[in-house]
């Protein structure tokens, strides 16, 4: 039987923390855990003390930083898939279930990786992540299309690719792929949602911080040989894609290089009609609010709090939608002040799968997600 290695780094992140443990609570699948604190001055300790059956290893001190942090908790662990979850990240409830499914089908596989969802620091919904796409090594030196914490690799590859590197911060993990690819490793797009990633001003990505890019920047250079590399302009413009205070500088630049994204896009469906059509993420154009026909969101619930209905702004605003949510046809639908109000069944599950359509348009476009819990469980 496969069993995991998962490494959670933390660094006061408590009020996140919880729920990623709970992620990991309800998996089936055999996984030791090494919590990895960089010394947090918040409730890690009552956070910790309530999940101690789930972890192996716990070391709460002061690091060298995240990276070291997770290279340590991968040694303190044993286990036969080795991966990383940050603190404020968590799995869907059968993550580990299907993920060693298709390591225990396909023994020569050394790495599978699957879909993820972004969210609201809240867990609501804001997107797919983007750029994911079946491996080719030549694309994976121009872009990380491999989402972090929904990818898994076997330990043997793990140790003969050399594992992390300390001295990165923000791109070990894409350094990481491309080392394992260049040693030899098999990879294989699992097509499963099995990550959620919040987004937020307090997160690395979106610190703005020019290490990051000059990090990017590195990965072309070192491994897609290139000597003017232009990877960075597409992770700006991810970045600002979930940047909500952009400044006037920001908003210029983000105009631009979506302008610049579109123009490409034009001159290559020109150059090859026949074959190219612009990938939609279960109905949902990436990085976008544009869905096309049936929108599917994939998201997974540990908050104790209950849903009672969602509420959704949508274009066209109007109660001319159907809505299903795992599996059962909501009737109750009205738009109120510019949002569709959905009323939901009790749901027992932490998984949702949420299908919306427009009775109107093929086209449409789903502009917020949110949802409102019943008076009473706890707010």
């Amino acid at each position: 039987m496969i069993t995991f290695a998962i490494v959670i780094p933390n660094l006061n992140q408590s009020r996140f923390l919880v729920t990623a443990l709970e992620s990991l609570k309800v998996q089936s699948s055999s996984f030791n855990l090494a919590v990895m604190d960089g010394g947090s001055t918040d409730d890690f300790q009552g956070v910790v003390d309530r999940y101690s059956d789930l972890i192996t290893f716990l070391r709460s001190a002061p690091d060298d930083g995240q990276t070291a942090a997770i290279k340590e908790g991968k040694e303190s662990v044993s286990g036969d898939i080795v991966a990383w979850l940050n603190a404020d990240d968590y799995y869907f409830p059968d993550t580990l279930e299907k993920v060693a499914e298709c390591f225990e089908n396909h023994p020569d596989i050394d790495v599978v990786y699957g879909d993820a969802i972004h969210v609201s620091p809240e867990g609501m919904f804001l997107s797919y992540f983007p750029v994911i796409q079946d491996f080719n090594a030549g694309d994976l030196t121009r872009t990380c299309f491999i989402c972090q914490p929904a990818c898994f690799v076997r330990r043997t590859a793990y140790e003969r690719a050399g594992g992390l590197d300390p001295e990165l911060h923000f791109t070990m993990d894409w350094d990481l792929w491309c080392r394992l690819s260049n040693s030899g490793a098999k990879f294989h797009y699992l097509r499963e949602v099995l990550a959620a990633v919040r987004y937020y001003p307090g997160t690395k990505t979106l610190s703005g911080d020019l290490r990051r890019y000059k990090e990017i920047w590195r990965i072309e250079k070192k491994y897609g040989r290139r000597k003017i590399p232009r990877s960075w302009a597409g992770a700006y413009l991810f970045d600002l894609a979930f940047n909500d205070n952009k400044s006037r500088f920001e908003k210029t630049a983000f105009s631009v290089l979506k302008n610049i994204r579109t123009i490409k896009r034009k001159l290559l469906f020109q150059s090859n009609k026949a074959s190219l059509k612009l990938k939609t993420i279960y109905g949902i154009y990436p990085l976008d609010t544009l869905v096309d026909g049936c929108g599917i969101i994939h998201l997974p619930w540990y908050d104790p709090r209950r849903w009672s209905a969602l509420r959704l702004k949508v274009y066209p605003a109007n109660d001319r939608y159907q809505v299903e949510i795992n599996g059962r046809v909501c009737q109750q639908i009205r738009c109120e002040n510019g949002h569709l109000v959905v009323q939901l069944p009790h749901l027992e599950t932490p998984q949702r799968e949420i299908f919306i359509r427009c009775e109107e348009r093929q086209q449409w476009r789903l502009l917020d997600f949110g949802c409102e819990f019943d008076m009473d469980t706890n707010a």
